[in-house]
């Protein structure tokens, strides 16, 4: 958010009552209210028909993103319009009521809200409707959005013929199809398109291993998305195209296989991977521990580690040159990041919510950072630019309430004496950073690697970490590949333990 903004939106609060203060933000336009994001306490909530005399019309969108203390909305009769995700991921919402005014209703209204039980109309409506909770057009052609919290199995009505993105975050065992209805069909609980070669929505409280349909082509996006409870996901040869966060946040998932035969997709160590391994797609979120992305990878998706609470460790290497939007969103365990030298972009949302990184080393080749790319990183006290400054996205270390100062290396351009509203000093190197080392599990192995773009360190290992420590030089030496020093060591006989030393 940019500092006039902020200035704007405090301005416009000084103007209202103290209690509706603390509960709204807002815009005003041509006489009319737009809620842009709440602020109170929570509990069942009811938005006012009017502030200040105005009335409330529009609630924009993500506007109660994420408000966990709501149990409840009542929504004022002077609304008209409810934006896309206006109630995203509100997880203890349980019952919404909407009024007979509102015409108009985006996308997802209450993605994942998954204790969401019931929605309603308080009054007749002439553009939506409500049968059993489950919120439609007027003439049930379109589901407008399905409550999370209800499981179980439900059958798609007849009539339906667009479902958009009503079922994301559901908590059901099975989705069935009427068998009356043109549009759609169900196979072991699992939606599809009439042919069954679209993949539309997997029932995101059925628990184990899947294996996609030999007759499917598209998975489609957000198709897997918040299913809590699969725990892998085996694609066979016909698929040629998965659509943007079809695997995002399944907080169950280790694995995703493809068949070898595949001419699109790849998999290595559970990962998927276009065929030629150049885009990492995604990251199965239930998988633990470092990550070394293989030096093949040029670009890391849209939400590709996307709340990989578990990841603690990554490797970027120095051939990637473009890191997507949410790529690492919500990575709570992530405490050790390296960027490779070749990273030129990173995308809005990119680190959001990292409360684990304490240090960042941005690589010379940088030149841009998207809108609120580590906002939320709380532990994150330091931040070094190798390169000239890069365009600033916006609220870049938004809430990093401890990172007190920026250094950039002395000689390179354009930096002033703040960057992102953070004051700059510069400094002979970015000093201090060091190799991170990542270790995989490859069958009766271990493979233990660093960047080789730091020189003069020896992996030692030692079987005991009791004090004092028999650290040794470890055996095999390393080799390289491609722009790492591998190790490959055997996991039979005693645990061991490994350092780099200097």
């Amino acid at each position: 958010m940019s500092t006039k903004l902020r200035c704007f939106i405090i301005l416009m609060l000084l103007a209202v009552p103290a209690e509706v203060r603390a509960q709204y933000i807002f815009t005003t336009n041509n006489g009319t209210i737009t809620i842009t994001q709440y602020t109170g306490p929570g509990g069942d909530v009811t938005i006012p028909n009017s502030i200040n005399g105005l009335p409330v019309t529009g609630i924009g969108p993500a506007a109660f993103y994420q408000i966990s203390s709501m149990t409840s909305v009542t929504i004022g009769t002077n609304v008209t319009t409810i934006a896309d995700n206006a109630f995203f991921q509100c997880i203890n919402l349980a019952g919404a009521t909407i009024p007979g005014s509102v015409t108009n209703i985006g996308q997802g209204p209450f993605i994942d809200c998954q204790s969401l039980t019931a929605i309603s109309l308080s009054a007749p409506n002439s553009h939506y409707s409500v049968t059993n909770g489950v919120l439609f057009n007027k003439t049930q052609t379109s589901l407008i959005q399905f409550p999370g919290g209800i499981g179980g199995s439900y059958t798609l009505p007849a009539a339906v013929t667009n479902i958009g993105v009503a079922f994301i975050g559901n908590t059901l065992t099975a989705i069935s199809v009427n068998s009356s209805n043109a549009y759609y069909s169900s196979t072991n609980g699992v939606l599809f398109d009439k042919s069954q070669t679209f993949l539309i929505s997997y029932p995101g409280g059925a628990v184990g291993s899947y294996t996609v349909p030999k007759s499917v082509t598209t998975i489609v996006s957000a198709s897997f998305e918040y299913s809590p409870s699969v725990t892998s996901v085996t694609i066979g040869t016909n698929v040629t195209s998965i659509g943007l966060l079809a695997f995002f946040d399944c907080a169950s998932l280790t694995a995703i296989a493809v068949n070898s035969t595949n001419a699109f997709y790849s998999t290595t160590n559970g990962i998927l991977f276009d065929k030629n391994k150049t885009m990492l797609i995604q990251y199965p979120s239930g998988l633990s521990g470092s990550c070394v992305i293989p030096d093949t990878v040029v670009n890391i998706g849209d939400g590709a580690f996307g709340d990989a609470f578990g990841l603690t460790s990554v490797v970027i290497p120095n051939n990637v040159t473009n890191i997507g939007q949410q790529a690492f969103y919500s990575c709570q365990g992530l405490a050790n990041l390296t960027i490779g030298g070749g990273v030129r972009t990173i995308g809005q949302l990119a680190f959001f919510f990292c409360p684990g990184l304490t240090h960042i080393v941005f690589p010379a080749s940088l030149t841009n950072l998207g809108f609120e790319v580590f906002a939320g990183c709380q532990s994150l006290t330091n931040v070094c630019f190798e390169g000239n400054q890069p365009v600033d996205g916006g609220s870049v270390f938004f809430f990093d309430n401890v990172l007190s100062t920026i250094l950039h290396v002395n000689g390179t351009t354009g930096w002033g004496a703040s960057y992102d509203g953070i004051p700059t000093a510069p400094c002979a190197t970015c000093g201090g950073s060091a190799p991170q080392l990542a270790i995989v599990h490859s069958g009766t192995n271990v493979i233990v690697t660093w960047p080789t773009n730091f020189t003069g360190y020896t992996l030692q290992s030692t079987t005991n970490l009791v004090s004092p420590a028999d650290w040794i030089t470890n055996t095999p030496l390393p080799v390289i590949v491609n722009t790492n020093n591998a190790v490959t060591d055997s996991i039979s006989g005693a645990r061991k333990f490994y350092r780099l030393s200097q």
